[in-house]
C-alpha cells in the first residue's frame, strides 16, 4: 500500500485533492532546484547521492567502497560478454550469417525476412 504525504514538502501547507508532494507548482519547483535527495544503489543497497544530472542507480565508482567497486566490476565484465556474444550471433535459420546488431532494442533473430519467412514454413509443416 503506497502512504502519501499529507503536508507539502517545502511549505508544509496542507495537501488536497491529486496533490501527493507538493502544494503548488511553485513548491514544486522549489524541491525540484533543492539539492537531490539520497538513492539507495542497486548493487550494494546503500544510501548514495547522487552527482550531476542523470537516473544514476549505483553509488559514484571513486566513492564507492571495495565491495561496491567489486560489483561494478563484474557488472561491466558480464555487459562486455553479453556485448560480445550479440556481436557473434548467427541467424536462426541455420544459413550462418552474422546477424547486424545496432546495440539498440531486441537483438534480431533472423539475417533477412527471406530466412525468417523460411524457418516460420518449415516449423508449420512440422
Amino acid at each position: 500500500m503506497v502512504v502519501y504525504e499529507t503536508h507539502c514538502a517545502h511549505c508544509g501547507d496542507p495537501l488536497t485533492g491529486r496533490q501527493r508532494r507538493a502544494c503548488s507548482a511553485r513548491c514544486r519547483k522549489a524541491l525540484q532546484r533543492t539539492s537531490p535527495s539520497l538513492r539507495t544503489c542497486k548493487l550494494c543497497n546503500q544510501p548514495f547521492k547522487p552527482v550531476g544530472p542523470g537516473r544514476r542507480t549505483v553509488c559514484p565508482y571513486e566513492d564507492a567502497d571495495d565491495y561496491c567497486q567489486g560489483l561494478q566490476d563484474e557488472a561491466e565484465d558480464a555487459e562486455a560478454i553479453r556485448q560480445a556474444q550479440l556481436r557473434e550471433a548467427v541467424c536462426a535459420c541455420g544459413c550462418g550469417r552474422a546477424l547486424p546488431y545496432s546495440g539498440r532494442g531486441r537483438p534480431p533473430r533472423f539475417a533477412s525476412p527471406a530466412c525468417k519467412t523460411r524457418t516460420y514454413r518449415e516449423e508449420a509443416r512440422s
